[in-house]
């Protein structure tokens, strides 16, 4: 049993993705996160947390079986490299809410260049902030 590269990268990057979505599903067991915008609700009794558990290490080990019979590739993620595109797309959604942009939604009242914009400003530098941080080195 062989796979050439396309393969082979198909195969990995779907297993990826999907102990990606096993591991978002097991934080959300672990504790759901919330924060001031969001919060998570994770709304299953104990027999169903501990089912879907065992379903999520079934799912990993099955993974690794498949990792281990076909010598496929471990991507290494860059943690510099996910804070960075992550900040960069909020960086892009936040400047698509400066009230110019927001006529696409509706009439906008004139007053928000005065109280929105300023706060988008400073959210913009903040994240452009830690976007900076985690370009530098050590």
């Amino acid at each position: 049993m062989s796979m050439n590269v396309a393969q082979r990268t198909a195969v990995a990057t779907t297993l990826e993705q999907l102990e990606q979505a096993v591991a978002k599903t097991e934080q959300l067991l672990d504790g759901p996160p919330v924060g001031i915008t969001f919060a998570t609700d994770v709304d299953w009794g104990e027999a169903t947390v501990r089912a879907l558990r065992e379903l999520c290490a079934g799912v990993r080990s099955q993974i690794a079986g498949l990792v281990s019979a076909f010598s496929l590739p471990v991507d290494h993620l860059s943690g510099r490299g996910v804070v960075i595109a992550a900040m960069t797309s909020a960086w892009v959604n936040l400047a698509e809410l400066r009230p110019a942009n927001l006529r696409r939604y509706g009439e906008v009242d004139p007053a928000l260049n005065e109280t929105l914009t300023p706060r988008l400003e400073q959210l913009m530098e903040l994240v452009l902030a830690i976007q900076r941080l985690a370009s530098q080195g050590k």
